[in-house]
């Protein structure tokens, strides 16, 4: 019984992501300056693309610049990217990554370089630090996931055991 279960649900899985496709864009018909961005660049050229010649996309601060890593080819520099960039604010040397704000509209260009490996997004660090990740509780106890001696995520593992060996005597039950 739950081996039937388990197959419709994994043929119900995969009938749903046939019938709906993939959830991002066709990577099989892209350009080769396209296959350089990252998925989230991909996906605001496409806004920029459908929207109305009226509109356009723009940052909070009211302009229509993103700010990317672009990773060059080594033994490149900026001055093959600085006509097609907006600001280059730091230079890796080493790896070859510039920071830069890039017109939206000037991305498939930037891209299109054969200096340019690839683009990013530049998202900012998430720091997590304050009183709810370092004190104790007031009875001076850690929080329960701590004393959790599965808290590790092992918890996982051992109900795919339980579950196996389930299956393994509910087998041996009908066999004799």
């Amino acid at each position: 019984m739950i081996i039937r279960i388990s197959i419709a649900l994994m043929v119900f899985a995969v009938s749903v992501f046939i019938v709906h496709g993939s959830t991002g864009t066709d990577k099989y018909n892209m350009t080769e300056a396209e296959k350089k961005l990252s998925t989230d660049l991909i996906k605001l050229l496409e806004a920029t693309k459908y929207q109305s010649s009226t509109e356009t996309v723009v940052n909070s601060d009211g302009s229509d610049l993103v700010y990317v890593y672009v990773y060059l080819y080594k033994g490149n520099n900026t001055s093959n990217i600085e006509p097609l960039v907006q600001e280059i604010t730091d230079w890796d040397k080493e790896n070859s990554v510039a920071v830069a704000r890039v017109s939206i509209n000037e991305l498939e260009t930037l891209a299109s370089l054969k200096e340019v490996k690839n683009i990013r997004t530049v998202i900012p660090p998430v720091v997590n630090n304050g009183s709810a990740a370092t004190e104790e509780n007031v009875s001076g106890n850690h929080s329960a996931e701590e004393n959790n001696y599965l808290g590790d995520g092992n918890w996982i593992k051992l109900i795919g055991i339980v579950l196996f060996t389930g299956m393994v005597f509910k087998r041996r039950i009908k066999r004799t």
